[in-house]
This record gives structure tokens, sequence and C-alpha cells, in this order.
């Protein structure tokens, strides 16, 4: 809620001052006289303008939780980086995240969904879906990256499935981004930078990064426009460890004699040792977003959204091993303590990631809080260039490029469609929420196309013959209706039904 606070706290004074003369003037002429002169000394204000906005697109009259926080408290209180970073502090929620930018694994967990089960929770910013529901696992992330902390007006949480508006994936939590428009001139630069000392068994270094971002907007009219660019460039820590089991190594006197390796004990207390860390990524993510919104009266407002993140990434490890001569090892048969164990090429690997992703939002909504308000969007998230490529060689050998395998998920992506209703019957405006009906149509479609590659040069080769192939389509179509009914400031019913057909199809 907006409320203009000082002439309405100026006008509930002057009521106040007027309201204990005029009571005294009942007993004294002195007072009439106060009366007189208090009356000349109170000034006639302008309107006084209480407007009120959604905080969000989440069904609120439901029986669940719903938690909150604005734009403005992230930006004082929490030390945010990326989007992902607003909902560190909300209760029962966790996001998976190792290091900062992390695309690939930051997944939302919740109590009733772990890190497992991606799949489960769903993601939205201003109606656009950014939740991967192409599979169901740690490595299926929302697109956080589409979304910058800057530009984020409130972020709302739904627990459970307890709302017909939204389908089984909702049976952990609804993540619900608005963003904000302007409503002047602005114009913002931002910068930071962050550091951090690692030591892991026997990887002792220092990782550093910064985020820079600048955006510019206005309103003119009915006409509001925001333009935003972002990078964050990031070395993160490992987040994974080459290792082997103790009962691996034969007794043999055999293969090279290394040191290095730390013994330790796994998760389920046999012993191992690290061999060295392994999946630690430099990031350098791009960001750059135009949103543009008319408003064809107080009440309907158009708007679209189109974004653009690219991201290179690169991979690398370091073994712990070395030689007699000082000399790193990273495969072949390798001696440690009288043991022979079998380092092979992948045990230490090198990979680079070069991904483009457009995202395209178009919605046409009403906000009267009156009666009846209406609601139809769509959007496309497209993966225009998203190609992996990982070597198969000894990691020593392959810096300059070698045989490897190439992975290009061109042409992935999802879309979806909407169109939703509230209607708030009452023969009164008073009455207006006691009885709330919300009814929608929904349609999301998602298509996977993976094709993986032989190449002579896992840096920059061709493509070459095919070793793999992942493709196929699913079609997502749902009705619902829900009705929720206060029938005493004790008593409220909520009732919903939703139909839905799932389709996979061309795999």
């Amino acid at each position: 809620m907006n409320f203009s606070i000082k002439p309405l706290a100026a006008a509930l004074l002057a009521l106040y001052a007027t309201h204990a003369v005029q009571a005294a003037a009942q007993s004294t002429p002195e007072a009439s006289t106060q009366l007189a002169q208090a009356e000349s000394q109170v000034k006639t204000l302008g309107t006084v303008t209480v407007t009120g906005n959604q905080p969000t697109s989440l069904p609120t009259q439901i029986p669940t939780t719903i938690e909150g926080i604005t734009g403005k408290e992230i930006a004082e209180k929490i030390n945010a980086f990326d989007s992902e970073d607003a909902l560190k502090y909300f209760p029962s929620l966790l996001v998976r995240k190792r290091y900062v930018g992390d695309y690939d694994h930051a997944v939302l967990a919740t109590r009733a969904s772990g890190t497992g089960n991606s799949a489960r929770s769903l993601v939205y910013a201003d109606g656009i879906l950014l939740s991967n529901l192409l599979g169901n696992g740690a490595s299926y992330t929302p697109r956080w990256g589409l979304v910058s902390p800057e530009e984020i007006e409130r972020v709302d949480v739904l627990y459970g499935p307890f709302s017909a508006a939204y389908p089984g994936n909702s049976v952990g939590a609804v993540v619900d981004y608005v963003t904000r428009m302007p409503k002047a001139f602005e114009a913002s630069v931002k910068g930071s930078y962050f550091t951090q000392n690692y030591k892991q068994y026997g990887t002792h270094d220092t990782y550093n990064g910064y985020a820079l971002s600048a955006s510019l907007g206005s309103r003119s009219g009915a006409w509001s426009w925001w333009l935003a660019v972002n990078r964050l460039d990031n070395a993160g820590h490992p987040i994974a460890f080459a290792n082997k089991l103790l009962t691996q190594g034969t007794v043999s006197a055999s293969g090279t004699r290394v040191t290095g390796s730390v013994a330790d004990k796994n998760p389920k207390n046999q012993d191992w040792l690290i061999l060295g860390d392994t999946n630690q990524i430099d990031t350098v993510q791009d960001q750059a977003k135009a949103k543009i919104a008319y408003d064809f009266s107080p009440t309907i407002r158009a708007s679209y959204t189109l974004g653009l993140w690219k991201n290179d990434a690169d991979r690398f490890s370091n073994s712990y091993f070395k030689d007699a001569n000082g000399n790193t090892i990273y495969s072949g048969n390798v001696n440690i303590d009288g043991r022979q164990y079998a380092i092979a090429n992948t045990d230490f690997s090198r990979s680079t990631q070069r991904l483009e992703h457009v995202i395209h939002g178009l919605t046409l909504k009403s906000s009267t809080r009156g009666v009846f308000d209406w609601e139809l969007a769509g959007s496309i998230y497209d993966y225009s260039k998203d190609l992996s490529r990982a070597a198969l060689g000894a990691y020593d050998g392959t810096a300059a490029g070698g045989a490897g395998r190439i992975t290009d998920l061109n042409g992935t992506g999802w879309s979806t469609v909407s169109a939703r209703g509230v209607w708030r019957p009452g023969a009164s405006d008073a009455a207006l929420g006691n009885h709330i009906v919300e009814f929608g149509y929904q349609d999301y479609r998602s298509k996977l196309r993976t094709l993986v590659s032989n190449t002579a040069d896992w840096r920059g080769g061709a493509a070459g013959a095919r070793f793999s192939a992942f493709n196929g389509n699913t079609d997502l179509q749902g009705l619902y209706a829900q009705d929720t009914w206060t029938i005493s400031p004790a008593l409220r019913s909520t009732f919903g039904l939703r139909w839905e057909r799932w389709h996979a199809f061309s795999g």
C-alpha cells in the first residue's frame, strides 16, 4: 500500500484540534473565541490519494502460507549478487547455490521437495516460467540469470500444493518474482567485488569475482520503459574431489610412484584417498533486458519483456599427485604406498560451455480491484545457443585441444500461454473480497533437442559423427476454478477443481 503520510497526518491533527475546541466552546465564551481562531488556522488540503498494488500474482485467499519480501528489504538486508539470493532467508526454503553465479545446480528445495526433485517447485518472473521442467534433478535449475536483484519489486512464495491455479509441480513451492517499472526518469550504476580464501584437503587458494550493472528507465504519460545490462564474472571454488577407495588399489610395486593424495573416510565411513579437486568453474555471465509497458487506462496495462542471458563457463581440475621429479600426474597407473591404482582420463576432466538464452514475455491485464479482473499472458524461453565441449584425453594433454565431444541443445526451450479471471461478487464495495472466484486456462509446451557428437578438436572443432541424441516434446493443458468465501472473520471455505491433460510425443 502507498500512502501520502504527511498530508494525511496534518489533516487528522487539524480535525482533532477543531473537535477539541468545539467541545470546550460549549462551556465558556473564551472558548468560542478560541474556536474561531482555530477554524481560521485550518487549511484546506489537496486530494489525499491512497493506492493499493497487488503485491503478487499468486492467489492470496487460500489456506496456506505465503511469505514475501520487497525489493527495498532486499537492498537493505541482503547482500544479493544474483536473484536467488533474495530467497536465502525464507523459512523452509533452500537454493542449492554452491558459488556466486551457480547456474546449473542451484535448484530450489523445500521441506516437501528435496534438491533431487527440481520439477516439484515452480519459479516465475512477471508470469514468465523460469523453472526448467525438461527433467528432474540437481542439474535442471530455474533460469535465475534472467532476473537481476536491482529490478526486483518483490518476491512471494506460496508453500505447498494448495491452489488449483497451479499443476502438480507446485507440491513444493511456487516462487513469484515481480519486477518493477519506473514511475519517473531514473538511472543507476552498481558495482561489487567478492573474494574467498579456500582451504580443503590439498587445495589452498583464493577465488575472486565481481559484478557490474547499469539500468536506465523512465515514464512519460501512458508509456514506461526500462533497460538494463549486467555482468557477473566469478571464479568459483572446486565443488568436487576425485577419489578412490583404498580397496580399489592392488598390492603391487608397479605404476608411477606418486605422493600428495590425502587419506580420508567417505560418507559410508570407508577409507578412501582424495586425489585432487575437480569442477572448478570460471563463469562470465552477461544479461541484457528491455521492458516496455503501456497503460490503456488506469486499470488496464500491456507489457512486453525481452531478455538475453549469455554465459561463458570453463571447468578445470587439479591433481594432487606429484612424481619423484615434482611433475603433476593426471592419469595412468600410479603407485601409492605400495598399492597400484588406475587413474582414468575422466577422473580429472576439462570442459567449456557457451550459452545464449532468450526470453519473450507479453501480458495484458486489468487491475480494477473491483468486481472483475482478467489477464492474458504468453512467454517463450529459447535455447538459441547451448554448446558444451568436453575433452576425452588425459587432462595434461588437452589444454590445446584433442579429441572430445560436443553436446548441442540448440532448439530446446518452452512456451506458456494462459488466461485467467478473478470475480469478486458482492452487492457493495464493502463485500468485495469476502467472496472470490478464480478461473483460468493454461497451456505449457516444452521441447528437448540434444545432439552429442564426436569431434577431433574439443576446443573449437566441428561436430563429427553422432554419438547420441535425445529429443521429445510435451504439452500440458489445464483448466481450473477456485472459490474462496469468507463466511465470517473466523470461518473461510476454499474449494478448487483442476483438470489436466499431459501429452508426451515425438520422442
